[in-house]
């Protein structure tokens, strides 16, 4: 059936960043933008910003779960251009109209066991997660001038204010930490908190253990420049590994504790030598929470010892809508306080230019890429 043409404020193509294979990469398409129906919602994508997942999934290293084609990218704000048929809602049963930002979540399904008994959207068996495909039609990534947003995802309205870029960095960075915090044992007014990596998930976590009322807060990681993006924040140290090994970190932490160690490590940094780190900057019975490890490699653990400290390691996988609204919220009371912005204060990158900002990302050049799909290079 042949599409219909639209008036002259909507196009009828989107230009989107498309991977077909890991061999030629991900290029530039046209991609036909079909009518929302039902609850559907189309919007024009404002910010898109790159996180390290999309790099891997450029370069096949989560080729099991990935199925290509797909658009690129699952972080992003979009604003609302046109609506399905039915009636829609926010999270907040705000009404959706034309014109509104919105951010959302991947669609989980609401019927599956870790849905609808588990409780536990994240672990979906049946998501459509934006940014891993395939794409069959629906624009269901944020490296695109346009998006779909399908009927099983969950969306908010971005409140005034809150830049583009920095909204969209909460889609994912963001809102994992918030979702991390949620599955831990609350943090404590006596506890000392250790946060390893400097990466945009590490620094948001620092800045809310800071504001959940940690009595310390300690963030490791590095380069130079990404801790001093902190300068201004109470923190009661920032520890260069550059410029360190790990038993110097170790007793560093240890010093500033009373030789007891830290009452939580949230690991956000990645490498498999973190996670080992972490669990010996811990205090006997003292809690781990696990979010940055996703290397696929085995990380050897000795049991006996986790079970003679009594120590308590939490996982965390994304994050819900829930977490979505926690993390604008986080946003609204601290963003201009702590200067959050700088987190996304790289240059812009135009669609065309998206291989650079996934290889700045890489390089950790940039802390978090941002593109900006409607500019033209």
């Amino acid at each position: 059936m042949e599409r219909p043409t639209r008036g002259s404020q909507m196009k009828d193509y989107s230009r989107a960043v498309v991977l077909e294979s890991y061999e030629t990469g991900p290029e530039i398409q046209e991609c036909p933008i079909l009518p929302p129906t039902g609850r559907t919602i189309l919007v024009e994508v404002e910010a898109a910003t790159v996180c390290g997942t999309d790099v891997h999934i450029s370069e096949g290293t989560f080729d099991q779960l990935a199925r290509l084609p797909l658009i690129m990218g699952h972080e992003g704000t979009g604003k609302v251009v046109e609506l399905g048929s039915k009636e829609i809602y926010d999270s907040q049963g705000a009404r959706i109209s034309e014109g509104d930002r919105l951010v959302w979540s991947h669609n989980w399904c609401g019927r599956c066991y870790g849905c609808a008994i588990a409780k536990q959207p994240t672990l979906c068996e049946n998501t459509m997660g934006y940014g891993w495909g395939p794409f069959e039609g629906v624009l269901n990534g944020t490296f695109s001038e346009y998006a779909h947003i399908v009927e099983d995802s969950r969306v908010l309205k971005v409140p005034n204010g809150i830049d583009p870029a920095l909204a969209s960095s909460a889609t994912c960075a963001l809102r994992t930490v918030m979702h991390a915090f949620g599955r831990m044992n609350p943090i404590r007014f006596s506890d000392t908190v250790v946060v390893l990596g400097a990466g945009p998930v590490g620094l948001y976590a620092a800045a809310a253990s800071m504001k959940a009322g940690a009595y310390q807060t300690i963030l490791i990681g590095a380069p130079a420049s990404r801790l001093e993006i902190t300068s201004t924040w109470d923190l009661s140290s920032r520890i260069d590994i550059d410029s360190t090994d790990p038993e110097d970190r170790i007793d560093e932490v240890l010093q500033l504790t009373n030789g007891k160690g830290a009452d939580v490590v949230i690991e956000c940094a990645g490498p498999p030598a973190a996670f080992t780190e972490g669990l010996n900057m811990l205090r006997k019975g003292g809690q781990m929470m696990v979010v940055g490890q996703a290397h696929g490699e085995k990380v050897p653990v000795d049991t006996t010892a986790l079970k003679v400290r009594q120590t308590t390691i939490h996982t965390s996988l994304s994050a819900d809508i829930s977490h979505y609204y926690d993390a604008l919220k986080f946003l609204e009371s601290f963003a201009e306080t702590l200067q959050l912005d700088r987190i996304v204060a790289s240059p812009r990158y135009t669609l065309a230019n998206a291989r650079d900002a996934l290889d700045a990302m890489k390089n950790g050049s940039e802390m978090k890429p941002v593109i900006t799909p409607k500019e033209k290079a």
